[in-house]
């Protein structure tokens, strides 16, 4: 049996072993606004969190001790969108995991479509068969990174047409979810 003491690993070998082994943990793309413009960058620490209100979470880490541009803007604008990444947009998606300069509009760049969302300001991605859109709840600061663990609230949920049945049932194999 291969035993590791996580005190004795460092950070990069730490992560590369929860990343592997938590599987499979669905990604998410996510949308923000800022005043520098729109961010989209894809996160694989996510999934959903309560049902009462609808609440999910996503992990950011910092950049050179900084705020990564999902967490300044949502800092700046508590609101974001959530998008489940299909396999039909998993380049695209590679595209937004690029550390651009601040203010570098990577949906864009990935030549997604940008659409109005109904209740938050940041714009969600038309390709996505889901988007989820949320307010902020809570920001904590988690780990020596530092890590920062978003709760949102889901205000509005957007589905490709098809996904959904009329009991609000999910058909998953027509999202086609990719994951890590």
């Amino acid at each position: 049996m291969a035993e590791f003491d996580a005190a004795a690993l460092d950070a990069k070998t730490q992560y590369k072993l929860l990343i592997s082994s938590i599987t499979p943990r669905p990604i998410a793309l996510v949308t923000t606004l800022g005043s520098r413009g729109p961010n989209a960058a894809p996160f694989s620490f996510f999934n959903g969190v309560g049902s009462n209100p609808a609440m999910l979470m996503f992990s950011v880490g910092s950049r050179d001790g900084g705020a990564k541009d999902t967490l300044a803007n949502i800092l700046e604008i508590p609101e974001f969108v959530v998008h489940i990444v299909s396999d039909a947009i998993k380049e695209k998606m590679n595209v937004c995991a690029i550390d651009y300069p601040r203010g570098v509009d990577e949906i864009a760049e990935a030549g997604f479509t940008a659409l109005p969302s109904k209740k938050v300001r940041p714009p969600r991605i038309a390709e996505a068969p889901v988007a989820l859109e949320c307010r902020l709840l809570q920001r904590v600061e988690v780990g020596r990174g530092p890590h920062n663990v978003i709760i949102g609230e889901v205000v509005y949920f957007h589905f490709h047409d098809g996904i959904v049945d009329e009991r609000f049932y999910v058909d998953v194999g027509k999202i086609n979810p990719i994951g890590r």
